[in-house]
């Protein structure tokens, strides 16, 4: 796996834009593959440091197709991986292994590196974990995210974000009622809804809460096509949340946050 300093001397671009409350950092690479081949050692660095200053690493991780690719890459990387657990930022409240699941395409995407009974490896830890009710399936992810820092949010090492086209992030959506509480409660996972209509989300979904993915050492968003760049020169410019979902996390992250777009 290369560096990320080597990945830079691909057709990247750092484009600097200011947001409502902050500066958007935005590195824009040729094309997905050189994106991923800059972000997955990224990670691999971010998880190699934590293991060396603290025995142990801990990070989030999106759904969707964009970073299915990047999870991949994760293969090569030399890292203590049975050191390693991963969380997701967000989920469908789905059967595991249904379609829509994004835990099933991680676990595929990351299969050489993730424990087995027959191998140690990373553990995988899904936000889905009571299919029946999804109030009692957020509280159960809850508590297995603090039962790992003794009943306390853990620091996340890193955090893999993705940004949909209407500005959404996690499962933190324009017009839904969780954004009168996301930013504001002591939740570390919290139940969303579904919208009821043709809106997203079409399906109810688990998600970590601002607080949650604020707790991290570095948060890096990877994002593509022109469409989403577009947005996020636009709504950066807001913090209502009820409008520009992503403007308003911006605007009160604390965490070092930067964007990656390929076309």
């Amino acid at each position: 796996m290369i560096s990320p300093a080597e990945a830079l001397n691909s057709d990247s671009e750092l484009v600097t834009f200011q947001g409502a409350r902050t500066e958007v950092r935005v590195r824009c690479f040729a094309t997905a593959a050189d994106a991923g081949a800059y972000i997955a050692p990224l990670i691999a660095n971010a998880l190699r440091d934590a293991i060396a200053q603290r025995g142990q690493a801990v990070w989030v991780g999106c759904g969707g197709t964009t970073p299915k690719p990047i999870y991949e890459r994760l293969a090569d990387a030399d890292v203590d991986w049975d050191k390693v657990r991963l969380f997701q930022v967000d989920e469908r409240f789905v059967p595991t292994d249904a379609q829509a699941s994004n835990t099933r395409m991680m676990r595929e995407a990351l299969s050489p590196i993730l424990s087995a009974a027959s191998k140690p490896g990373m553990e995988m830890v899904s936000l889905i974990q009571d299919i029946d009710d999804q109030y009692a399936c957020a509280a159960k992810a809850e508590a297995s995210l603090r039962d790992m820092n003794q009943g306390v949010a853990p620091t996340l090492d890193f955090a893999l974000m993705g940004m949909g086209p209407d500005a959404h992030y996690a499962s933190i959506f324009p017009g839904h009622a969780i954004n009168g509480i996301v930013y504001t409660t002591d939740a570390l996972v919290l139940p969303v809804t579904a919208s009821g209509t043709e809106a997203e989300p079409v399906l109810p979904r688990i998600t970590l809460s601002v607080s949650a993915i604020d707790n991290s050492r570095k948060i890096v968003f990877f994002i593509t096509g022109q469409t989403k760049l577009d947005v996020l020169k636009t709504a950066s410019q807001s913090a209502d949340p009820y409008t520009s979902p992503i403007g308003a996390f911006l605007a009160q992250c604390p965490a070092p946050v930067e964007f990656v777009w390929a076309p």
